[in-house]
């Protein structure tokens, strides 16, 4: 397979929206999980023994960071691949975009959970597109 044929294959769209999803998860999640860390235990550091209490720090931002990251890269590209496969823009991409997502957030414990999980995000995507909430840009758009 040659490359641009290849090149032909790739929604470049849903790359760069995927990919925009998951650089502000991961710098939301960063934000986050530093405030979680300052205010769950409280910097706990002496004044001469700051490292490790860094390196929990730096790992509390990692994980939130890298949770939000997959919520939001999850849900962008399974809400643009439904769009583009079923050529039309409702609330059923949202819902199997969030339920996707959520599932996939939550299938680190149980099935139950990831079940759940899903679920919840699904019925807050649906909310958010039966009560008609759009960013300005899809206002302008006529979206």
């Amino acid at each position: 397979m040659e490359g641009s044929s290849l090149r032909d294959l790739v929604d470049e769209e849903l790359v760069l929206k995927t990919s925009k999803a998951a650089g502000i998860g991961l710098a939301a999640g960063s934000v986050w999980g530093a405030l979680v860390s300052m205010l769950h235990d409280g910097p706990q550091v002496a004044s001469n023994v700051k490292y490790p209490e860094l390196i929990r720090t730096g790992k509390v931002c990692g994980t939130y960071a890298a949770s939000l990251a997959v919520l939001g890269a999850t849900y962008v590209g399974v809400e643009q691949a439904l769009e583009n496969y079923r050529m039309k823009k409702d609330f059923v991409n949202g819902a199997v975009a969030g339920f996707t997502a959520g599932a996939t957030m939550g299938f680190r414990g149980r099935v139950p959970t990831a079940i759940l999980s899903g679920s919840a995000l699904a019925l807050t995507s649906v909310l958010l597109d039966a009560t008609g909430m759009k960013t300005t840009k899809e206002e302008e758009k006529g979206h």
